[in-house]
This record gives structure tokens, sequence and C-alpha cells, in this order.
């Protein structure tokens, strides 16, 4: 009876089952899904306002590091997807960073031991500046556990540029620029001796240091021969502040007319400070050189009027400056408003000093201070004039307040506790509006499924487009520990889409080492080999490389690709490399080939239908090898007989697709194909690859002219090869040509 009643429960849970799928398959109108949903309308406009559909785009993207993960992530507003993660302190094996050699070099050089590290931690991030806006061309981070400093193109979305401070042990994880990017400003975090010597904590005052580095930075008027634009961190032209032990914490610099100022926060001995600097004071200042650094000293900088402290009357956790570039605001249990005219007036005039440094009376420079009901954790700006968000952390909500009236506007009550906010341009002199991101550092979600101890880290979009605030949608985060964001205006960045076949992506040059299509080789010197090969649909030239057990062995590899998306991956089986190619991108794989045996190598990325042709062999003879030669052995003519048959059909399929690509080049001009840019650049791309084969077609001819079958049919193979990427790329050109033109476009 029991084990009938357990079937028979059994069965009707197999009807319900079906039941609810059957309705899940029937539902056809909104109503059908927001009943079986249990949605109500507020539900559905949140979806819809955070919904991208096929073939639209988002209208910023923002940037946030990992914190101890070392890597960036890239996502898109309102929709809140993930577009990419970016390798930036710490290796990141799906692009190659850091196992590629020209990463590597790139990272070992920017360590002070020639080592890389495998993480870093990076928290607040700082787009590059042009009178105070975004330009869309770099991104800064710097690495607060290795003091580290990172430099990122946005035109292509990788890191350029490491360096290390000389002089710091640590480095606050947070960065920020001045007005036009003249600097970019890193601080010591916790102080610590600069000449890497033992100290003891006897001699704190004495011997231990913090300090703020103004990073030289130069953006070159031209562009480099192969059209990559980079600019760069100069550390000879760069100097730093000198400045009591005090823990350092978050910092921002002003604009307009407070261009000159960096003001940031500071503790010591259980009492808070906000520090200021007038940086405009110390260029130029003679310098005394520590660690190959160049060190302006406390007393040089309190002599130049360029430095004092303003005691705070409790804990602050954040420190930034308005958009107007009047104000500077520090946030905690009250709010305070503090006015820069004030502030540089009273520089020269204070004759009290904290550990040495000028402090100024906090009631003589203060606009006014507003409490908002809780410990303020952030604030972010509105376009509005004054209008600012303030994180209620302890209070679950996010207050709108004026910081020009001093008064409150407005709150929303959350689910969670905010913490960090962003608003798009915030941290510019134009902020935009009607988003604002809240960090939820918690994630202590009842609806979250249980994925182990560890939780991602959350983002939440908040709509702020009206009077009426609304959390919409929860971003979850995975390998991330998040902290701060920014976001541009997505016009504001040009990306590329390829590179000048040959670049070297961190420098920008042309590589010495750029291979192009029929001048691959193999050159030995010793036990070092270095292989000059290419990358293709669907193809890797060498397919086969000839080593010794103990040389050591570099592929140099370009992608020859030219159409959009066409990335190359390269490995070769258990020894460890791995390297992304980009379309037109060199770059270089060297280990030893320390274990004899035979070991393919292979794309890694998905490239196109003949995807898993695109392989070879590395052959490690062991040490002292001595194999019989190879005797070449001759085709028989039933073998010949055959290849020529091959070749024959092959003539026969070039013929045919031959006749398919004529057929898309005869839509494409018929229908104007130049007036649409988008549609102009891919079939630029399709004729540079047919362009590209012509050395394969005149190969084929002539080895079938002497009736060598096996190499005509082998080149006929190669040549039709290209053809397939000229009319693929041709076809979604004709495809997106048809989308304009039904659509008036």
């Amino acid at each position: 009876m029991i084990l009938k009643a357990k079937r028979t429960m059994y069965h009707i849970a197999i009807l319900v089952m079906f039941a609810m799928l059957g309705q899940m398959f029937a539902q056809q109108t909104l109503d059908d899904v927001k009943k079986a949903r249990n949605l109500n309308d507020d539900d559905v406009l949140a979806a819809v306002k955070t919904f991208m559909p096929r073939g639209g785009r988002d209208e910023y993207f923002a940037f946030v590091g990992t914190g101890n993960s070392g890597t960036m992530i890239v996502y898109g507003l309102p929709s809140m997807r993930i577009y990419k993660y970016v390798g930036v302190f710490s290796p990141e094996p799906w692009q190659g960073y850091g196992y590629d050699d020209e990463s590597s070099l790139m990272l070992k050089k920017g360590s002070l031991d020639d080592r890389i590290y495998n993480y870093g931690d990076m928290r607040y991030p700082a787009l590059s500046e042009t009178n105070g806006e975004y330009n869309g061309k770099y991104l800064f981070y710097s690495d607060g556990a290795n003091s580290r400093i990172a430099l990122l193109g946005l035109d292509d979305f990788e890191t350029k540029q490491v360096l290390t401070n000389p002089l710091f042990a640590n480095c606050y994880p947070g960065v920020a620029v001045t007005e036009n990017t003249e600097y970019v400003i890193q601080t010591s975090q916790y102080p610590a001796p600069w000449d890497n010597k033992v100290a003891s904590t006897d001699n704190f005052d004495s011997q231990f240091k913090s300090g703020v580095t103004f990073w030289k930075f130069e953006d070159p008027k031209g562009a480099t021969k192969s059209g990559h634009h980079i600019g760069r961190m100069l550390k000879e032209k760069s100097f730093t502040l000198e400045l009591p032990p005090f823990s350092l914490d978050y910092f921002d610099t002003g604009r307009k007319g407070s261009k000159n100022f960096v003001v940031g926060l500071a503790s010591k001995d259980g009492k808070n400070y906000v520090y200021v600097i007038d940086y405009s004071k110390l260029e130029g200042k003679a310098s005394t050189t520590v660690n190959e650094a160049n060190v302006i000293s406390l007393k040089d900088g309190v002599a130049a009027n360029a430095v004092a402290i303003i005691e705070l009357p409790g804990m602050a956790r954040r420190v930034k400056v308005t958009p107007d570039g009047k104000y500077f605001i520090v946030t905690g249990k009250e709010v305070m408003v503090f006015d820069f005219d004030k502030v540089a007036a009273a520089l020269s005039k204070t004759s009290k000093n904290v550990a040495g440094v000028p402090a100024i009376d906090a009631a003589g420079v203060l606009k006014g201070k507003i409490d908002l009901g809780g410990m303020i954790c952030d604030i972010a700006f509105d376009y509005r004039d004054g209008v600012t968000y303030a994180s209620d952390h302890g209070g679950k909500k996010i207050v709108r307040f004026n910081y020009n009236t001093l008064k409150k506007e407005g709150e929303v009550a959350l689910t969670f506790k905010p913490s960090m906010l962003m608003t798009p341009q915030g941290m510019s002199a134009s902020p935009h509006s009607n988003y604002l991101v809240a960090v939820d550092k918690e994630g202590l979600y009842e609806n979250y499924p249980n994925v182990g101890p560890v939780r991602p880290s959350f983002q939440h979009l908040i709509d702020i487009s009206s009077d009426n605030m609304k959390d919409l949608y929860t971003m979850s985060l995975p390998q991330a520990n998040i902290y701060g964001s920014v976001s541009v205006l997505r016009t504001t960045i040009k990306p590329i889409i390829r590179y000048k076949l040959g670049t070297n992506t961190r420098t920008g040059e042309i590589s010495n080492f750029k291979t192009v299509a029929g001048q691959e080789k193999i050159e030995r010197q010793g036990n070092r080999v270095h292989v000059f090969g290419t990358l293709i649909r669907s193809h890797i030239t060498p397919e086969i490389v000839n080593v010794n057990e103990g040389d050591v062995v570099t592929f140099h590899l370009t992608n020859l690709e030219r159409a959009e998306d066409e990335t190359h991956g390269f490995t070769i089986d258990t020894y460890g490399k791995h390297g992304s190619f980009e379309p037109g991108k060199t770059a270089s794989l060297t280990f030893t080939a320390d274990r004899s045996g035979v070991f393919p190598y292979y794309c890694t990325e998905f490239c196109s239908a003949l995807h898993l042709e695109m392989e070879g062999i590395l052959l490690v003879k062991p040490k002292n090898w001595k194999g019989k030669a190879e005797k070449v052995v001759a085709l028989t003519k039933e073998e010949l007989a055959q290849y020529k048959k091959n070749y024959e059909k092959k003539v026969e399929v070039i013929k045919q697709t031959g006749d398919i690509i004529g057929g898309v080049v005869k839509f494409l001009k018929e229908n104007d194909y130049a007036k649409y840019p988008y549609v102009k650049a891919l079939v630029e791309d399709a004729f540079d690859q047919l362009e590209k084969g012509k050395f394969a077609k005149a190969n084929y001819e002539k080895y079938a002219k002497e009736g060598k079958w096996k190499d005509a049919f082998l080149w006929a193979e190669q040549y039709w090869q290209y053809q397939v990427k000229t009319a693929d790329v041709g076809l979604r050109a004709k495809t997106l040509l048809e989308e304009k033109l039904e659509g008036g476009k």
C-alpha cells in the first residue's frame, strides 16, 4: 500500500509538472507572463528600463576594478551587461595577458625586481580628462598591495603601462587625474620607511613617512607608425611630496577654479583630517632623489604654502570635489561642505601645525554642514546644480540633498546597505543623470541561490530620473570584491576593430617580428629557435616545427585577418603558454622545450567552420638523438592522378565560390554600399582578404602547369580559404546593407 501510494504521488507530481510546463509555454501575452511569474507593473517597468533589444546599444560604458583579483570589468548602463574582463595587475589567461612575451615584459618592467605579481588590489579608477571632461582615451588604476599604477588604452581596452612606485611599500588603491590629465595622482596608504630598511616603531614619527606622488602624463600629438596612439606616465618628470606618517585614504582633484588642488583624507593618533595640496606651487621645485624618484620634502612644501590639513570632528568616509569645482564635500556622521576659495586664502595665513603640517581651522573654511540621519558612506553628483546622492549604509537608503542649499530633497528605502556610489560621468565637470549605481558589499538575499560561503559582489541600478527614485536591477559580479566604478558616455570612446598589420599592442609600434603571408620561416642559432608564423582562417603556418630538447623556442605570430572579431588563440599542449591574437596583432611566446615528444599546437578561439583545421605539431627530439634521414617518398601515378582529380574539383569549387562573391559584389554596388560607413568597412575587409589570396592563386596555377598536382591542390585549398573568408565578410555586409535599406537609414 505504501509503495502504491508513493507511485500515485509520483504520478500526480509528474502531471502537475507537465501542467505547469504547459502553462509556461502557453504564456503568449504580457499579462500571462506577469501572472505566471507573480510580477506587478513596477517589476515590468523596471525590466523595460534595463532591457536592451537586439541591436541596441548601452548609453554608457562603466569600469570597475575587481579588488584583489587584479582585473577590470567593463559593463554597460543601463543594461548592466558584462562586456569584458581585462587583465591589469595580474595575469589573465583568456587574452594571454602575462603569458605572451609582450605583456609579460610590460609587467616585469613594472616591478622593481623583474617579476610578475599574481594579483593586485585595485578599487577606484579614474578616466582621463580634458578641461575636466572625460575624453574617452585612457583609464588608470592603482594597486594597493604592490604599489603599482596602471594605464589602460580605451581604443582597444588593453593595459599599456604598469609602473611601481619606488617609495611606497603600500599604496591607497585609488587614483585621480588633474583637469587635463597633466598628472595622475597616487598616494601611500599606510606609512612606512622609504629606504627599504628595517625600522623600529619606537622611531615612528622620524622614520616612517607617507606621501603623494604626481605621475607626469604625456599624450603624444601624433600617432605611431601603427596608427595606434598611446600616452605614457614618465617617471623622470614625476615627483612625490613627502608627508608625515599619516594613514591616507580616499582623495580627489579639483577642477575649474580649484584645478590645482588635491584633497584627501588622513588620520593619525586617532584624529581625522583632510589634507589640501596646491600642486602648482610644487612644480619646478628643487627635489632630492630617493630610490631614483624625485622627492619634495615636507619642509619645502610648507615653505611654498602648498600643503595644509584641516582637522575633522570625527571619522570621515569620503571626500569628493563638486562638479563646479567650488567645494569639496566630506562625508561621515555629518556631511561637511568646504569652500575652496576660503581654503586657498587660508593656506598662507595659518600659524598652527600638526606634525609639521600647517593646520587650517575647519570653521573658517566651512560653507556648512547637513545631518542626513546616519553615517554616510559615499556621495555622487547629478547634472543639476548642487544635487547630490548620499548612501546611508546603516539606514539602508539613498538620500538626495543639495550642497548649495544644504537641504535634504528626498530619499529611497532599499533592501540592502548601500556603500559606494556612481553616476554616469559623475566624477567629471558634467555629471549625467537618470541612473545611480550603488554597491552592495554584503549581498545577503534570502532569494539569492546559495553558491557556498563566498558570494558574489552586487551592484544595484537605481532610477534617479524623477523625484520618485526606484531600485531597478541587481547585478551580480563574480570573481570580484567591488568598490568604486566610473562610467563614460559610450560614444565618447572610439574603439578600433583591428590593428595595422604587425602591431605590438602594448607599445603601439609595428613589431620587429611582424610576419606576412609567404614569409613564414624558422631560424636557428645554437639552441635558440625563432619561429616566424602567421594565423589565418583556418591555418597556422608553419604546420610542423622541429626542435631539440633543451632549445629555447619563440613563436612570433601575426594574425593576418582583417575581418572584424576574427581573433585567434594559440597554445602548445602542456607547455603552459597561451596567446590571444586580435586582427593585425603580432605577439610572441617563449618557452624552453624541456621535454621530448610530440606536442600539438592549435587555435583556442573558435574562428570559423574550419576552426579545427588550425593546428600544427611541435616535434621535440630527445637530447643526443640520432635519427635516420627521412626519405623523400615519390608519389605513385595513382596518387598523382588522385591529387589531379582533387585539384580539378577544388578549382570548380573556387569558380562557384567566385560566382557567389560576384553576386554579392553586384548587389552591394547596385545599392550604393559606400554610403553606409559600417557596410563599407566590411566590404573593404572582404576585398582585403581576397587580395591576400593572390599569391596562393598564382602558386596553384603555376604548379598545375608543371604537373605538380599535390602542390597545386594544396595551394588551391589555401586560395579557397581566402575566398571563404571573403564570402563570409561580404555576406555579412550584404545582410547589414539589406537591414539598412529596409529601415530606410
